[in-house]
């Protein structure tokens, strides 16, 4: 539904994400696995461009799990939503965000 308000500007304008730009992605799963450079491997073919090759990671309190977050340009959301597919279809990645 594309409402707009009184001065002629679509609801919801200027919300959300914006293409293109600089975002973050991140991943958990196993403590064990090499989610750093998996990561970054699937950014790369996902056709983001890391801002970094050197992502942030924090293990769980437990040590079990392991999360990694990385900057990126991103031209477009088709290329967020590609990243995000290719990045859960790893049996490794337990969960992005």
């Amino acid at each position: 539904m594309n409402t707009t308000t009184t001065d002629s500007t679509p609801v919801g304008e200027g919300k959300g994400f914006q293409f293109p730009g600089r975002l973050e992605v991140t991943v958990m799963g196993d403590a064990a696995a090499d989610l750093p450079a998996l990561l970054v491997d699937e950014m790369q073919a996902a056709g983001v461009i890391p801002v970094s090759c050197d992502p942030r990671e924090k293990l769980s309190s437990g040590g079990r799990f392991r999360s990694v977050t990385a900057a990126f340009e991103c031209a477009s959301r088709e290329q967020l939503e590609a990243l995000h597919r290719a990045l859960k279809a790893h049996p490794s990645v337990k969960w992005t965000l």
